[in-house]
């Protein structure tokens, strides 16, 4: 393909733009650059760019930003093909997403009472557009109330979820057999991670797009799942809960973890137990072990925390 005319190379990129318009997508950006346009674009809270350049060779596309979003432009402005070269180079030739993606999220790693729990959601953008007209958000960003209030609307709105739970007992099992083999929380939080997400994938076989909100520079998490999923291109990122796939999974994880949290503190016999790992929480397990023993905690806390050597 030779370069474009200017006549050419204007009427193209009107037409670019009115194809990304039409998809359901906010231009926020649409300016020119050295040898061609720069368009940015946004979906709900993520966002991404195409750099696209006019040279003696043809049109050339650099693509940035959100990894979901990344696909959609590129299957908008050069279809499948392209897509499974640019975007999957580990999986050349896989089929790319047709809108949908996946996300997943944990809660309950730094409390000291509580469970580990992690979630993974399958959204579109007909349904991440209904999730952020709801209000869903990392969930660090909402108040417990609305955590709650916002759970059936999630999974009565998403694609598909996967919510899994290891409450103090066997989490406190687990987590030991994983440092009887060298291993720590991370390896521990990594099991969920993939097993989570590999009952959304296995169930939508049409998503070939994952995030994961990173907790460890490790990519172990990352190759189990494409081996599994060859055909899934799948990432990690800190802060990755503004998208939303990864924020509806933030707040069912949370959901979660309350709801044990309010299951715990009946049991105890006590009104609320702290959250976190701070003195509150040592000096609430000191005064559950006073009463119940200290082998009673083994149903309430998390061992390998320092607060239990304090207790």
């Amino acid at each position: 393909m030779k370069q474009l005319t200017p006549k050419a190379f204007a009427d193209y990129l009107a037409e670019a733009a009115e194809k990304i318009r039409q998809d359901g997508f906010s231009i926020v950006k649409d300016k020119p650059i050295n040898y061609g346009q720069q368009i940015a674009v946004q979906f709900c809270e993520a966002k991404a760019s195409v750099n696209i350049y006019n040279g003696k060779k043809g049109l050339t596309h650099v693509y940035n930003g959100d990894s979901a979003l990344k696909q959609r432009l590129l299957l908008l402005l050069e279809g499948v093909q392209n897509a499974s070269e640019k975007l999957q180079p580990a999986a050349a030739g896989a089929t790319v997403s047709n809108g949908l993606w996946a996300g997943s999220d944990e809660s309950g790693k730094g409390d000291f009472f509580g469970s580990l729990v992690v979630a993974a959601t399958v959204v579109d953008n007909t349904t991440a557009a209904k999730l952020q007209s709801a209000g869903v958000k990392d969930c660090k960003l909402l108040t417990d109330k609305k955590i709650l209030e916002l759970e059936d609307v999630i999974k009565a709105t998403v694609v598909d979820f996967s919510v899994l739970e290891l409450k103090p007992k066997i989490y406190n099992l687990r987590y030991e057999q994983v440092a009887a083999a060298g291993g720590k929380l991370n390896q521990l939080l990594g099991y969920g991670h993939v097993a989570a997400l590999s009952q959304v994938l296995e169930r939508q076989k049409d998503c070939h797009s994952a995030l994961i909100d990173q907790f460890t520079q490790s990519t172990v998490n990352l190759k189990a799942l494409r081996q599994r999923f060859p055909g899934c291109s799948v990432r990690q990122q800190p802060k990755a809960e503004s998208n939303l796939a990864v924020a509806a999974a933030s707040v069912l994880a949370r959901a979660r973890f309350l709801r044990t949290m309010e299951e715990l503190a009946q049991q105890a016999g006590v009104g609320d137990l702290p959250k976190g790992g701070g003195e509150q929480a040592t000096a609430c397990a000191r005064r559950l072990a006073e009463k119940y023993g200290k082998d009673a905690l083994r149903e309430y806390v998390k061992l390998h925390f320092a607060n239990y050597k304090r207790v």
